[in-house]
């Protein structure tokens, strides 16, 4: 159990509920679009955080292949943190390095 898990317990049920509720939404999002609006920001936001353009972002939203670098820009955009964990034979591996890595322009 990790510190948010026990910070989280030493809160009243309902306000456990309404967050249980609101982290059930998020990770049931398809897509960047519903992401962003579960996150409750508009593509200016997302915009104006990430230096891309508005027009950009609508396209950023519906494409399906991009560069981790953009997608983690977009998420920290929206307050969050990229994490990619890799499920192996019931074994989960954390590679979010590799986004870290391509933050600062490394190459494999």
């Amino acid at each position: 159990m990790d510190d948010l898990d026990k910070l989280i317990q030493t809160l009243p049920e309902d306000e456990q509920r309404a967050i249980a509720k609101r982290a059930d939404e998020l990770v049931t999002a398809h897509n960047l679009r519903e992401l962003r609006a579960l996150a409750g920001r508009t593509q200016e936001d997302v915009s104006a955080a990430t230096g891309f353009k508005q027009t950009n972002v609508s396209r950023l939203e519906k494409r399906a292949d991009m560069k981790l670098s953009t997608l983690r820009d977009y998420v920290e955009s929206l307050g969050g943190t990229l994490k990619i964990v890799a499920d192996v034979a019931g074994k989960k591996v954390d590679l979010s390095s590799i986004a870290e890595r391509s933050r600062h322009g490394s190459k494999i």
